[in-house]
């Protein structure tokens, strides 16, 4: 497979992030896997929300943990759109979805819902900025591609998630070099970039030899000279 697309938030320069009007504007522009962020309502829900607060993407204010989802729901994410479920996003999209913990008290709740849909499993890759819920996903999901996320790019990284039994890193555009892709690929990780902001940095990407990339705006992939088929990326024509 050559190198695959990643919708940060789904595609969120063309809608509110982590919607599922960005979701499917990602899917409909052309991605491989879609990101999100995960978090637990007051009263145990799984929410698609990056920030700790509701403040900077919707007209509320206050912790998304200190909210119940009725409260969250009735919330304006941006044009009309709501804060959508995990549960929502699995039932309006497809493909492979990148789960980015942000709250550990969103670990469990999701492991309850993939194991109750087994179909869904296939889908699931999990990653996280935190060792702890790197791990504890790790071995609770022993089946699924977890993934650890660092801003470095060093051994020391690969040490950490091998040790939590990660199995993909996700790893800063500007740490990493080819170098590092290819001893993570000899060590039997999968590797990916972010952040992707520019058709320079696509190519940079792909020349890295990197597994896959995340980007804010698919669109940029057309203007890099590429195309997304279901096996990643082509050169366009």
């Amino acid at each position: 497979m050559s190198t695959y697309v990643v919708g940060h938030r789904g595609a969120s320069t063309v809608a509110p992030e982590n919607t599922i009007e960005a979701f499917a504007a990602a899917l409909e522009i052309g991605v491989n896997e879609l990101e999100l962020d995960l978090r637990a309502s007051s009263d145990g829900h799984l929410v698609v929300m990056h920030d700790a607060t509701v403040d900077r993407t919707t007209d509320g204010t206050g912790a998304v943990a200190e909210l119940t989802l009725a409260q969250i729901r009735a919330l304006d994410a941006g044009g009309g759109a709501q804060v959508p479920t995990f549960a929502e996003v699995l039932e309006t999209t497809t493909g492979s979805l990148q789960v980015e913990i942000k709250d550990p008290r969103a670990i469990d709740p999701m492991v309850e819902l993939v194991r109750a849909r087994p179909e869904v499993i296939s889908r699931l890759a999990p990653t996280s900025f935190d060792a702890d819920s790197v791990g504890r996903m790790a071995s609770l999901l022993p089946e699924v591609r977890v993934g650890l996320i660092s801003k470095e790019a060093t051994e020391e990284v690969l040490d950490r998630a091998e040790a939590l039994g990660a199995r993909r890193v996700l790893v800063r555009i500007g740490a990493a070099d080819a170098e590092f892709v290819q001893r993570a690929h000899a060590r039997g990780f999968q590797v990916d970039v972010w952040p992707i902001d520019t058709p320079d940095q696509v190519r940079e990407a792909v020349q890295l030899g990197a597994d896959g990339f995340t980007t804010d705006d698919p669109r940029i992939v057309a203007e890099a000279g590429f195309r997304v088929t279901a096996d990643g990326l082509v050169p366009a024509g």
